[in-house]
């Protein structure tokens, strides 16, 4: 009997870090691939993990998918798991910026819209 994983809840996730979902593929029982967007409107392509150890072949995929689909940035999620040392080791070779490996979804760029923001932190006194 097959036992398929709860599929996380990637609406909240992205919406807490600053990201909205446009697209949620589920390629495996444990496995999707998250298309986000941020504030920006760049786009941002998950494949998201729901394993306990994640390797290199899962980051050669990553790089795969963001070679094909040309992403602003591309993350490899490890939800409840880890990166083995050859997963980070093949993704330093692999030399692509756009490649990160979390075990979190990072925040989105913050938009530069928020100014008085900025001119509050810079006032405020030390």
């Amino acid at each position: 009997m097959e036992h398929r994983s709860k599929m996380p809840d990637f609406e909240r996730m992205a919406r807490d870090a600053g990201y909205r979902v446009v697209v949620i593929e589920r390629l495996r029982s444990n496995r999707w691939l998250v298309t986000l967007v941020d504030r920006d409107g760049h786009t941002v392509l998950v494949l998201a993990q729901a394993r306990p150890l994640i390797g290199s072949a899962d980051v050669q995929d990553l790089a795969e998918f963001v070679r094909l689909r040309n992403p602003t940035m591309g993350i490899l999620l490890a939800i409840g798991g880890m990166f083995s040392a050859s997963a980070q080791h093949t993704c330093a070779e692999l030399r692509d910026r756009r490649l990160h490996l979390c075990t979190a979804l990072p925040p989105a760029p913050a938009a530069v819209a928020d100014e008085s923001a900025v001119r509050n932190a810079l006032a405020s006194p030390r």
